[in-house]
């Protein structure tokens, strides 16, 4: 014990930094108060970009949204967020799809969650008012999957059913001819339980069958139904004749999906490149980008498009205004052009005018437009290279 009598201020001094030094070298002692510490960035296990907000899912569970919050789209009462704020405090979401204004997510339970914007009934909850924090759809616990479109949202039963709601003045919810009415609560499509997925764009959704054919239905001004044509389709229609499509991604007003040889193709708008294909003609039907067979995944934006390749780089092509190519310019390209130079990448998801992608650590980053803080970045300034978030 130290006699504090008869020691001297300065031998007070040593003793004190050598205690100090003991302590953190054992680990138990933290230079950052409590009252100041940061929580740590999230290792992330998927993304889901909106048109200016963004959400993802830890390799934990929990929840994250960030960005645009005008109608509670974030899960969260208050204003826009900078960086990723957790939504409650669940660890049991399995997937998430952010839309225009709204955001609906699956739980660990097979129930689905919507909240956000919900004057056209996007929510499903029977209403149009509008929620900040999640709220159950209906008492089902059997959805295997959901996706939100501009004010609409889509989703699987895992009776092989699928079931639309919301805004549906472009036959985008797939009842039948003459039927625009809108939905508040899930409403079946058709009557097949042969759909194992399906992605929402702007005003129109694909699916994909489990004998592998593609069937789009919706808004159609610029021939992203793939129908040969510009006529709105108010019920599922199958794009040509193919059994081989292994996946498939609805944008803005263009569709881009993936074959089982490897092949990616692209149709509708084009006016900036979208589609891949080296000019700004739009194409009513899929026509193939380029002549690789070695693409895993594809994602469609507002007006842009990414993708990644067998070797793990990411490509993108389309409008790069706010620099959501992450080429470090903001110059439009209209084939596919690598991101950088790393081959490390394991996902990606294109959004309004904005991109964020998936690292092999789990680190997630993002570039494009940011006045609404999407890219999670801790500012509102643009990034026209992928920035990592938080």
């Amino acid at each position: 014990m130290i006699n504090r009598d008869s020691v001297t201020g300065d031998t007070l001094m040593k003793t004190f930094v050598r205690i100090v030094a003991a302590l953190l070298l054992a680990g138990t002692v933290s230079l950052v108060g409590t009252g100041t510490a940061q929580a740590a960035t999230p290792t992330w296990a998927s993304v889901s970009t909106g048109t200016s907000h963004t959400c993802a899912i830890a390799t934990t569970g929990a929840l994250y949204c960030w960005g645009w919050n005008e109608y509670g789209q974030l899960g969260i009462i208050g204003d826009d967020r900078v960086t990723p704020k957790q939504v409650g405090t669940s660890t049991g979401w399995t997937s998430v799809s952010a839309g225009f204004g709204h955001t609906c997510a699956r739980y660990k339970t097979g129930s689905i969650y919507c909240w956000g914007y919900n004057q056209f009934g996007q929510l499903g909850l029977g209403d149009d008012d509008d929620r900040a924090t999640p709220k159950k759809v209906g008492t089902s616990t059997s959805w295997t999957a959901v996706t939100t479109g501009a004010n609409f949202t889509c989703a699987r039963h895992k009776t092989g059913s699928i079931y639309c709601w919301g805004l549906n003045n472009s036959y985008q919810l797939g009842q039948g001819l003459g039927d625009v009415t809108q939905r508040e609560v899930p409403t079946k499509v058709g009557t097949s339980t042969a759909w194992v997925s399906l992605d929402s764009g702007d005003g129109h959704t694909c699916a994909r069958k489990k004998v592998g054919s593609l069937h789009c239905w919706g808004s159609n001004g610029s021939g992203q139904l793939g129908q040969n044509d510009e006529a709105t389709h108010y019920e599922p229609e199958q794009v040509g004749s193919s059994t081989s499509w292994a996946s498939v991604s609805a944008g803005g007003n263009h569709t881009c999906a993936r074959h089982e040889s490897g092949s990616l193709y692209c149709w509708g708008y084009n006016g900036s490149g979208e589609l891949g294909l080296n000019d700004k003609n739009k194409r009513d039907v899929p026509v193939k980008v380029g002549t690789s067979k070695s693409w895993t995944s594809v994602s469609s934006g507002q007006q842009h498009t990414c993708a990644r390749y067998s070797t793990g780089a990411l490509y993108c092509w389309g409008y790069n205004g706010f620099g959501q190519l992450g080429l470090n310019d903001d110059d439009n390209r209209d084939v596919p052009t690598k991101v950088g130079s790393s081959t490390s990448w394991k996902s990606v998801s294109g959004g309004g005018n904005h991109t964020c992608a998936r690292y092999s650590t789990g680190a997630l980053y993002c570039a494009g437009y940011n006045e609404r803080g999407q890219l999670g970045n801790g500012d509102f300034d643009p990034r026209d290279t992928l920035t990592k978030v938080g």
